[in-house]
């Protein structure tokens, strides 16, 4: 399988009417294997969210960020837990609140936040470019 493939086909994914009660988990080696094709996006320890972190170039381009992935979250229906700490210290979490763990909703959201465009701090991205969405 490969990587690219699947988040271009992610990302081309609806998350509307996939975020309910009855929304099945995703199996931990699925979810291992989604987030294998996702780049900077680490799952939590206990395996019900992912996340990803980012220093921005400043607190407008932090803020500039978090309105684009407002406006998909809003499309979609499915919405990350947004921090910001130190005006531009960046943390996205997903997970599926009402099933209280992962969804494939979580990862087709991953997919579309990574399409966001952002203005990274420069000293940031020479030490985590790796980290950066392709």
């Amino acid at each position: 399988m490969r990587a690219a493939m699947d988040v271009a086909s992610l990302a081309a994914r609806s998350c509307k009417g996939l975020c309910g009660k009855d929304t099945p988990r995703v199996a931990m080696d699925k979810a291992e294997e989604m987030l294998r094709g996702l780049s900077g996006w680490k799952m939590a320890a206990d395996g019900t969210a992912i996340s990803r972190a980012f220093v921005a170039r400043n607190f407008m381009a932090a803020m500039a960020f978090f309105q684009g992935v407002a406006k998909v979250a809003e499309e979609e229906g499915h919405h990350p837990d947004l921090h910001l700490t130190g005006y531009r210290n960046v943390k996205v979490e997903l997970s599926t609140h009402s099933i209280g763990g992962l969804s494939e909703a979580d990862f087709i959201m991953a997919a579309k936040i990574d399409q966001v465009p952002v203005d990274y701090s420069p000293k940031w991205l020479e030490n985590h470019a790796q980290q950066v969405p392709k």
